[in-house]
């Protein structure tokens, strides 16, 4: 009896929540999801160029960064700017 009654809570439950995309709600709901989670990615990326750029101890980025032209070229590309700005130089020829 108990299973019986949670199957059909659940499917009722899944009726419902199905249901929603057909209507006006169900579409103001899905924007709503779609707008922050686009506003969060947004954030996320700022704060992890942020960090990279700002934050990054000295010698780890010159570790992960300035051993390759290719890595060294992309990071001055991406952090040229204040402090980070001449960290590491690309190797010549590497541009």
């Amino acid at each position: 009896m108990r299973r019986t009654l949670l199957s059909a809570a659940l499917l009722a439950t899944v009726a419902v929540l199905a249901g929603c995309g057909f209507t006006p709600q169900g579409d103001a709901v899905r924007r709503a999801v779609t707008e922050g989670t686009a506003r969060a990615g947004d954030t996320g990326l700022e704060n992890a160029e942020w960090f990279l750029c700002e934050a990054a101890p000295v010698g780890a980025v010159k570790r992960r960064y300035g051993a390759d032209g290719d890595m060294a070229s992309a990071y001055t590309k991406l952090c040229d700017r204040g402090a980070s700005a001449g960290i590491v130089a690309p190797a010549p020829g590497s541009e």
